[in-house]
C-alpha cells in the first residue's frame, strides 16, 4: 500500500460528515472541516434559550520519514491554522484541531515524541469554549500507530486499514 492509497481511504471516512479538499497549501495535501450549529428555543426564534456551536479541522500531511524535528514543524502549522479560523462566543463549544500523518518510515524520537505534544487552548475560561489537538502518526513499514492523549480516538480509521 502506498502514502496516496492511505490517505484515499482515511479521506474515505471523512467524506461522509466532513468538507473535504485536497491540496489547500504547500504544507498539508488535504484538510477537511465538520461544523456544527444547535439552536434551543422557547415557543418562538425570539426567545432564544440556548446556542451551541461546534467544529473540527482536519490536516492531513505525507512524508517521506518522518523526524522529531518536521512532526514538531507540522504540528505548530496545523495548530496556528486551525486556531486562525476560531471564532469564539458565548455559544462556542468547542473547536478541536486534527492532524493525521502518513509516513512511509518513523523515526524512533518522532514516535516517542508523538505522544508528549499536548495543545489545548481556553476561551475566557472555557465559558466561551476551547479547543483542543489531536494527533495520530501512521507508520506504513511497520503498520504501527502513534497519537497525543486526543489523538487516541482516531486509532479506528487505521485499524480497519486493508494490508
Amino acid at each position: 500500500m502506498t502514502k496516496e492509497s492511505c490517505l484515499e481511504s482515511v479521506l474515505l471516512s471523512y467524506k461522509k460528515y466532513y468538507d473535504v479538499s485536497k491540496n489547500p497549501c504547500g504544507t498539508f495535501c488535504a484538510t477537511a472541516e465538520f461544523h456544527s450549529h444547535e439552536e434551543q428555543y422557547f415557543l418562538t426564534k425570539s426567545a432564544r434559550i440556548a446556542e451551541v456551536d461546534s467544529n473540527e479541522y482536519v490536516y492531513f500531511a505525507l512524508e517521506e520519514k518522518l523526524s522529531l524535528q518536521k512532526l514538531k514543524e507540522l504540528s505548530i502549522s496545523a495548530w496556528a491554522d486551525g486556531l486562525s479560523k476560531v471564532k469564539p462566543f458565548y455559544g462556542h463549544k468547542n473547536s478541536d484541531i486534527s492532524l493525521i500523518i502518513i509516513a512511509s518510515s518513523v523515526e524512533k524520537n518522532a514516535a516517542k515524541g508523538a505522544k508528549k505534544i499536548k495543545l489545548h487552548k481556553s476561551y475566557k475560561l472555557s465559558f466561551f469554549g476551547w479547543s483542543s489537538f489531536s494527533l495520530i502518526v501512521y507508520d506504513l513499514s511497520e503498520r504501527k500507530t502513534w497519537f497525543n492523549w486526543h489523538g487516541r480516538n482516531l486509532r479506528s480509521i487505521f485499524s480497519k486499514m486493508p494490508l
